[in-house]
């Protein structure tokens, strides 16, 4: 009801302003007792409908401020007879809080410690695998038409032309292992 009348408020005022006969009123089925109505006089009826509806709704809101003002006068009677039982009821709480967060803290603390230290087994295992590939990339291979040691870059062996492709390489320490092997 309080928004109703602050719209024909509003809608009295823009009729004040214009000079135009109310447009919201138009909508009523007893218009035509309404028609007659001054401008003047439908903004102040509606401005104090206004006010008393929203004086009763904050009323009605604030749930009778004499019962909040007696029950908190006696909440603060009740404190002053027992202050020893409020502040060990309060201290007590308190504790139980910071319990009650030391063990949540510990919990994840525990398995952020976890998480960690799988992250640092993974990054020591990536760390071998890096070395392992870096160590074979440099590894130097062997022509397989002169037997010379080239770098695996090369498209041609700089020794004797020969067109070299990724898998005709020969890994020079697996050869030598072969051949001391079969001798």
């Amino acid at each position: 009801m309080t928004f109703l009348t602050v719209l024909h408020t509003f809608d009295a005022l823009v009729g004040l302003t214009t000079g135009n006969p109310s447009l919201l009123l138009k909508i009523y089925p007893f218009q035509n007792l309404l028609n007659n109505v001054d401008v003047v006089i439908y903004f102040w009826v509606s401005l104090a409908s206004a006010f008393i509806l929203f004086g009763i709704t904050c009323a009605v809101a604030f749930h009778n401020p004499i019962e909040a003002l007696i029950n908190r006068t006696l909440a603060e009677v009740e404190l002053e007879e027992n202050p020893n039982d409020q502040v060990l009821d309060s201290k007590t709480s308190a504790l139980e809080m910071i319990s009650d967060t030391l063990t949540s803290d510990s919990i994840v603390l525990r398995s952020v410690k976890d998480d960690v230290n799988a992250v640092r087994y993974d990054i020591s295992n990536l760390k071998t695998r890096r070395d392992r590939l870096e160590k074979d990339l440099t590894k130097l291979m062997t022509c397989p038409s002169c037997g010379k040691e080239i770098s695996p870059d090369f498209k041609l062996c700089p020794f004797c032309g020969e067109l070299l492709h990724p898998h005709v390489f020969v890994d020079t320490n697996h050869l030598q292992q072969i051949s001391t092997k079969t001798s």
